[in-house]
């Protein structure tokens, strides 16, 4: 019997809560992942840091220690890595996408990277982002049946508009178009309006706005310096054609028969970084590109689930159109 097809969405910041604590540890299985752990692992030794084995392996969940934008990126990569392992026996993927962060993951589970060079690959970018200045909000476009709700929309991209009028101090951009949700990103002047100013909405149990915690000003202007050393620092890294089709943050699909390794690179450590992060695009073009049977959505944890559903409904991809009808389908899956 065939497997199902499947797009496969890999995880970005955020993932890694105290429900995933240990899953690394979990799941790993011997090979080329775990070999890129013991790498990772050796590395933090010998810069007198807990390795990620014991930072995952933690009796407790320390907010402090495992929202560590270095720590986090590295859990949620290898935490990816070891379910795309587990998944890839139950699925055929035919093509992979990541949520900002996740592009990294996308990266190696594609086969465009080996998993020892996509983990320096997080770790450098993880160091690099840490030193920026500014944070990131998170805000919701749609009601509690996931359905567009245009004048938060409209509202939103006032408020956007209006502190981008007043000058450099409260510079803010869309950072990443997450389904039905918005990350606006900006300088810390800009959090604090952004917090201010956006409607007050609820969905289910969640509060919107709210400020995500560790998290920069990633996909914006703030982060030149970012693209500009890491173009240096990984001018070396080993980019090979992708095996299966990778979508990027614009929504274009790179493919195994065409896809140029030094421009996927050229791509990873300046628009990615620079630019607002399209994952609405991505999900998008894996429906009309691909019509796989299932939209699979990696650990750790289940956070690409909501947007990946956002953006079915507003397709209206199979005859879905709200929540129920979603979640009776089964299109997206995070088994």
């Amino acid at each position: 019997m065939s497997k199902p097809t499947a797009v496969l969405f890999c995880p970005g910041r955020g993932s890694y809560g105290k429900d995933e604590l240990g899953c690394v540890g979990r799941t790993l299985r011997p090979g080329p992942v775990a070999d890129a752990l013991a790498a990772c692992d050796d590395w933090r030794r010998s810069q007198s840091r807990p390795t990620l084995s014991e930072v995952d392996g933690a009796e407790k969940y320390r907010p402090g220690l495992h929202l560590d934008g270095e720590n986090a990126a590295e859990l949620i990569y290898f935490g990816a890595m070891a379910h795309v392992e587990q998944l890839r026996e139950r699925y055929d993927i035919v093509a992979v996408a990541g949520n900002s962060l996740g592009w990294y993951t996308a990266l190696p589970a594609s086969g465009a990277l080996d998993p020892t060079s996509g983990w320096r690959l997080v770790a450098t970018m993880a160091a690099l982002q840490k030193q920026v200045a500014g944070g990131q909000v998170l805000m919701t476009n749609v009601d509690d049946d996931w359905r567009l709700n245009l004048e938060l929309r409209v509202a939103t991209q006032a408020v956007v508009q209006a502190l981008r009028d007043r000058g450099d101090e409260t510079f803010c951009d869309f950072s990443i178009r997450l389904g039905g949700h918005e990350v606006l990103a900006g300088t810390e002047a800009a959090v604090t309006a952004l917090l201010t100013h956006l409607p007050k909405v609820k969905v289910g149990e969640r509060e919107f706005p709210f400020r995500l915690a560790g998290h920069g000003p990633f996909h914006t202007r703030l982060c030149a310096e970012t693209a500009r050393r890491s173009a240096e620092l990984l001018a070396d890294l080993p980019m090979t054609t992708p095996r299966c089709h990778l979508i990027d943050g614009f929504g274009n699909v790179h493919s195994p028969w065409s896809a140029d390794p030094r421009e996927l690179l050229r791509y990873t450590t300046t628009e990615q970084v620079l630019e607002t992060f399209d994952f609405t695009a991505c999900i998008r073009t894996a429906m009309r590109e691909f019509q796989p049977d299932v939209l699979l959505c990696a650990g750790p944890g289940s956070s690409l689930r909501a947007p990946v559903g956002h953006t079915v409904i507003a397709e209206g991809w199979r005859g879905v159109r709200d929540k129920a009808a979603l979640f009776a389908a089964n299109l997206v899956r995070t088994d």
